[in-house]
């Protein structure tokens, strides 16, 4: 069966197209030996021929004779002919009973057939032939049997269809490897893709050290299964974190409207336990709202506003917006701006993620404390900082910045829903923006690097590099 299936698979048709490809190019090959060996033999015959016939007829007329009758003599082969005929074309001397017929006599080789007179009942045989005319009327004929032209193209011709035998086995067997190969990769491919819609989303394709297409294919596959895992789960856990976070400000509500409805007895009182309401109300839908803009973000349908920003203008208008808020609480705000080259993204979406890191800074700082807004240029592009003076972040604590609702022991008592850092994670992801965490000795320091070059962090990834500011919620 495992054969069976591998005859039907396409890698091994293709192999087998590829070896049918390789099998005609290399008759072509072998078909083009053969002629050039022919031809060359053929060639360097009729040369010499022609030659040699050039060469008796200009000797002197009482040594062609001599000439001819030498050069039979000297045949051991029994492979030339050489005859010297009168005016008549009666024989004087040589091994041909007569000329050939439709030899023509200014020089130039024919291939005729002729007879040896030396071997009675030998029959004719294929030759070469040159005559010429000589000054006294005689004729000279010299030729050579073209046999061995017959059996060298025999034995080209079975050399080279031996030699397309290996050929073909090593082109179907290099196939069938090649093709044994491929399949067993795309076997893990597929069962590693069988066990993700089985539900395991851990799975993950070996990763051999190369850059081997299959190589690269396994790193990229592996890399969208850890980014599935990693949305799936935050699915799984979006529910009961929603419920969690809506639970305590709904029943806050309903609380109040029953002790409303039971004890109280003027229109004041009714109002004011309305708008105790109203405020519950409106932190349960900041959670919702909060949690449909990550979701905007995180569609790449925002990309379609991209354009040049300018981040030193960008941070000078945060920070004359949150001035009040800082001065309100005596801390001081400060920027410390360098001259940096504009990013490609949208202005809007930049601005709202300055806007929550300098709100959930200056929410978390203590009175008299201080947060700068930094900018500076670096090699991958402009890097944008902003630190503070607050308690800071653990380290063990970073990993789960970017996490939503994520809300350390610390940040219980102040405002938020916890989804603040998780839409800067989002914005970040989205420019392909890097974040990290550093410590501001004291506080925290949040970074974004904001060369477009960068990979998009994952909340998970971000976390591990870092958020930025204080724990809490924006």
């Amino acid at each position: 069966m495992p054969s069976l299936a591998l005859l039907r698979s396409a890698p091994f048709r293709r192999a087998i197209g590829v070896a049918a490809i390789f099998v005609g190019a290399m008759l072509t090959l072998f078909g083009f030996i053969y002629w050039q060996t022919a031809l060359f033999e053929t060639a360097r015959i009729d040369a010499l021929i022609t030659r040699q016939a050039a060469v008796i007829a200009a000797a002197p007329t009482e040594q062609v004779l001599w000439i001819v009758r030498n050069r039979i003599a000297g045949d051991v082969h029994r492979v030339s002919f050489a005859a010297l005929f009168d005016r008549a074309d009666a024989l004087v001397a040589g091994n041909l009973e007569r000329p050939p017929p439709g030899l023509a006599d200014y020089g130039k080789p024919h291939r005729v057939v002729a007879s040896r007179r030396d071997e009675p009942g030998s029959g004719q045989e294929k030759v070469v032939a040159v005559a010429r005319r000589l000054p006294d009327g005689r004729l000279l004929v010299i030729a050579r049997n073209i046999d061995e032209l017959s059996n060298l193209r025999e034995v080209v011709g079975r050399a080279l269809a031996l030699g397309l035998i290996p050929a073909v086995l090593l082109a179907l067997g290099v196939g069938a490897a090649l093709s044994h190969q491929t399949n067993r990769r795309l076997r893990a491919l597929q069962t590693v893709l069988d066990a993700v819609r089985a539900g395991r989303l851990d799975s993950r394709l070996p990763e051999p050290d190369s850059d081997h297409d299959f190589d690269q294919l396994a790193r990229g596959v592996n890399h969208m299964l850890g980014e599935l895992e990693r949305v799936v789960t935050e699915i799984q856990n979006v529910g009961n974190n929603i419920a969690h976070d809506l639970r305590t400000p709904l029943s806050r509500v309903r609380t109040q409207l029953e002790r409303a409805r039971r004890i109280a007895t003027t229109q004041e009182q009714l109002r004011e336990a309305m708008d105790r309401a109203i405020i519950g109300l409106d932190q349960a839908f900041g959670v919702i709202t909060s949690l449909l803009r990550i979701a905007e973000i995180e569609g790449v349908r925002r990309r379609a506003s991209f354009g040049p920003v300018d981040l030193a203008e960008l941070l000078t208008e945060a920070a004359e917006l949150y001035d009040p808020m800082a001065e309100a609480r005596r801390i001081a705000l400060r920027l410390d701006l360098a001259p940096a080259r504009p990013v490609d993204g949208d202005r809007d979406l930049l601005f709202e993620a300055v806007a929550n890191l300098l709100d959930n800074a200056i929410k978390f700082t203590q009175e008299g404390g201080a947060v700068r807004l930094g900018l500076a240029d670096g090699p991958d592009g402009p890097v944008l900082s902003v630190a503070d003076t607050g308690p800071g972040i653990p380290p063990d604590q970073r990993q789960e910045v970017f996490h939503r609702f994520h809300r350390s022991d610390k940040s219980r008592s102040v405002p938020g829903n916890g989804l603040g850092r998780a839409l800067v994670a989002a914005i970040a992801r989205l420019h392909g923006f890097g974040v990290a965490i550093e410590d501001a000795a004291p506080g925290c320091r949040f970074v974004l690097r904001c060369g477009n070059d960068h990979p998009a962090p994952s909340p998970l990834a971000a976390g591990e590099a870092g958020s930025g500011l204080t724990p809490g919620a924006a």
